[in-house]
């Protein structure tokens, strides 16, 4: 059985030795702030979140090849936490008012999606595969995210070496999927929301980056 940890670390020019920082990979890229306009529709949001596994977390019109998900699975079953293991809810139907974010993006086959990771819940270190949206260049594609819920103590995320913490909502950030590995826990006694936005940059994104960029 293939491993999808040594699958796609074969293609990330991270370092992966733990006495190394560098600023190039560990670190969130912060891009700016977007107002918090979403508190009802945040409760909405998470009371029609359900829980998924390694398996079951994309949408159906996105699935992978069967013998994707047995490698992610095969790494699940070796560290001990089981293919079955709950990592976060998700919420495919997202809000009007999180759509509107993601359409500021302008970016192209996009996807949008809210997660909300509840106590105890972990989304265990990974490469993400994020080709498939363009294969002919992934370097096009984009992974955005924005904090729904301010952070609390027990919520983290990990990108390479780096933990980070004490973001506020609103906060937009963004990562070099293709080389970081990164990984994200709630230890903590609340539910922790982002929004995720995934696909192809267009110039129009690149001019809402720089707009963005304006609020840090």
């Amino acid at each position: 059985m293939k491993s999808n940890w040594e699958e796609t670390k074969k293609r990330s020019k991270y370092h992966f030795d733990t006495d190394l920082i560098d600023p190039r990979w560990d670190c969130v890229q912060q891009l700016g702030h977007i107002e918090n306009t979403w508190t009802t529709a945040l409760q909405d949001a998470i009371e029609q979140s359900y829980p998924v596994t390694w398996r079951t977390r994309g949408q159906p019109d996105r699935a992978r090849a069967g013998e994707e998900y047995d490698a992610e699975e095969y790494d699940l079953e070796k560290i001990g936490m089981g293919k079955d293991f709950i990592v976060t809810n998700i919420n495919y139907d997202v809000p009007k008012v999180f759509n509107n974010i993601a359409d500021k993006f302008a970016l192209e086959d996009t996807m949008v999606r809210v997660h909300v990771q509840l106590p105890g819940q972990v989304w265990n270190l990974h490469l993400d595969k994020l080709e498939k949206w363009m294969p002919t260049d992934p370097s096009k594609v984009s992974r955005f995210f924005i904090q729904l819920t301010d952070w609390q103590p027990g919520h983290f995320w990990s990108y390479g070496n780096y933990m980070w913490s004490g973001w506020k909502a609103g906060n937009a950030s963004t990562f070099d999927w293709i080389n970081v590995p990164h990984s994200t826990a709630n230890a903590g006694h609340v539910p922790r929301a982002t929004l995720q936005i995934t696909g192809v940059k267009t110039k129009k994104t690149d001019e809402f980056l720089q707009e963005l960029s304006l609020t840090l």
